[in-house]
Order: structure tokens, then sequence, then C-alpha cells
């Protein structure tokens, strides 16, 4: 998950030692605006009080809950707000204090945030935003009836390589980029069958769109081939020094089809389907709702099995094969 940091004291970052799932990106004041504007994935803000004028607050936090992918926390080290408990009651999902602070922003206290963040949207059920059991929009079988600027029911798949910090010290830049491309091709040609199209790049994975006519899911068969393959792609195709290992994440719902700014869509399914990928999914593992099962081919339903609920969502992970070392 990202994490960004908006302060103009440079050494704050230094209190924020993250790691693992966590990429801090520590930036200034004037940069607020433009990193909030369109946000591809859902991030974690943290806002330095200190370096803010307090009477900007409110109006920097209207914009944030504008964007359903981005979260907040308050970093207070002069103690300037007084009535914490509002603060989570209106929306925030961490404050720091100075005492927080010089204990330091921990991976361990982060992921600590992600559970309230999780535990705080399962309070509300929220069912399937604009989906199966809501407004039905069919995109169809295939994208010969999907119009740009209009809204539709797709199938959504997240998927994310897993170890992407490793990766990133260890690989080089020009390597890592060669590596990338042609894993990108190879989700590209997977989901091609079932008339998959990569809508959202993030360098390590992104979001595939398939056209859902409401009647059946055949995205779901080649979500099994995505994974069964996998090793085929590690053996003779794969840029990469290791094998591979990705999270994948799929359920159903509506958006707005665009083929521009397409970092400017606010969509409930959107961000509830990285969520899901990002905060829910283990690493190497494949999870969907209940939904995506129901429409699938009846003869796959044996290869899940129940994973628990996750933001008012029956959840199910595909079981993996088992590979025997002789």
């Amino acid at each position: 998950m990202e994490v960004l940091l908006f302060s103009d004291n440079p050494k704050l970052r230094l209190a924020f030692k993250v790691r693992g799932a966590f990429r801090l990106r520590s930036l200034g004041w004037k940069d607020f605006q433009r990193e909030i504007a369109v946000p591809s994935v859902p991030a974690l803000c943290y806002l330095d009080l200190a370096t803010h004028p307090p009477w900007r607050l409110a109006s920097v936090l209207r914009l944030i809950r504008a964007r359903p992918q981005l979260s907040y926390g308050l970093v207070d080290r002069r103690g300037q707000q007084r009535d914490v408990a509002r603060l989570f009651q209106e929306g925030a999902a961490d404050y720091v204090d100075r005492e927080a602070l010089l204990a330091g922003v921990t991976a361990k206290r982060l992921l600590r945030v992600v559970s309230f963040l999780r535990t705080r949207r399962s309070e509300v059920p929220v069912g399937l935003p604009g989906g199966v059991g809501g407004r039905l929009l069919p995109s169809g079988t295939d994208w010969s009836e999907v119009t740009p600027e209009r809204e539709y029911t797709f199938c959504l798949l997240f998927i994310e390589l897993d170890g992407r910090e490793e990766m990133e010290k260890k690989y080089g830049v020009k390597n890592l980029g060669i590596a990338l491309a042609s894993f990108r091709a190879f989700l590209e040609s997977a989901v091609k069958p079932a008339h998959g199209r990569l809508w959202i790049w993030t360098g390590f994975g992104g979001i595939v769109l398939f056209p859902f006519s409401g009647a059946d899911c055949p995205a779901l068969g080649c979500l099994f081939r995505l994974v069964l393959f996998r090793h085929l792609y590690d053996v003779e195709e794969s840029q990469f020094p290791n094998f591979l290992s990705y999270r994948l994440a799929m359920m159903i719902g509506n958006l707005t089809y665009t083929q521009a700014n397409v970092g400017s869509v606010v969509s409930d399914s959107l961000n509830s389907v990285f969520h899901l990928g990002q905060e829910f999914a283990k690493p190497g593992q494949f999870c969907l709702t209940d939904e995506v099962l129901r429409f699938g081919h009846p003869a796959l339903k044996e290869y899940f099995l129940e994973a628990g609920h996750f933001e008012g969502r029956r959840i199910l992970r595909m079981r993996m094969p088992r590979h025997r070392r002789d």
C-alpha cells in the first residue's frame, strides 16, 4: 500500500519506518493537489499539521474524503487538535502525536491502521456497489456494445506482483523495466480469450476489465489459466530471475468506462477491488466475491474455499495446486 506523507519538514520522513507491503513517498504541501487529483491506487495520506495552516485543514480533508481511494491520518506533534475522538468520527484512520512520532510510525502500526479501516468498512454492509442485486448495466459479451464515458457493469480483476520492494532493490532499473514489460505482455495475452482489457497499469500490476452480460462470467475460466500457466510463463517467457508470485482479486461492479484520464475515475467498485487485492488477499492467492463464483462455470466451484467476509461481502479463495518434490 502506498503511504503519502505531506510535510514541508524533510526530516519528518525519518519517523516513518515502513517496509514490506508499504511504500513511503514524502511530498511537500505544494504537491498535495496534484498528487490527490488522480489517485490510481488506494493510498494512506499522512498530513503534517505543523507545516500547514490550521485554517486550511478543513478544505484539505474535503478533497481527500471526495476520493474513495484515499484514507488519511494526522501528524500532530504540537498538539493542535484537542478533540481527537472527533477526528476519528469524521473519518481519520490514524492520529500521530509527539509521543507516537518519537516511537516511530512502523509497519506494525500501519498494519493496525489497515485493520481498523477494514473493520470500519465492514460495519456497514455495502453489498455490491451498483452491481448484481442493484442496478445491472450489462456491458455485453465483448466490447462491441461498450461506449466510452458511459456506466456499465464489468468483471473487475486486480493483479499485483508480490515482492515489489525486493525487486526494486535487486534488479536494477533497466532489467526490471524489461521484466515488467514481459509480464504485462503475458497478462494481456492471458486475459484476451475472455475479452479482458488491461485498463489500469500501475507498473507491477493493475486492473483488467471483462465485459459482463449478466448471464455468466467466462472471465473466471480465463483466470484459472492465469493461475495454472504461471509456471509455464516462468520457464518459457519470464525475464525475472526467480519464480513469480502474484495476488489476484475479482468482483463484479459498476464504473464509468473511459479511455483517457483513467486515474480520475471515482468508483466504489474500483476502490473495493483494490482493497480486496491489497488488504485481504495474501501473497500468491486468488480471491473473489461469491457473485463472481455464482456466475462462473459450475464445475469450477469445487476449487474454491471460504475465506471470510470483507467490506460486507462473502469472499472465497482458490485452492492452489500442490507440486510434489521428488
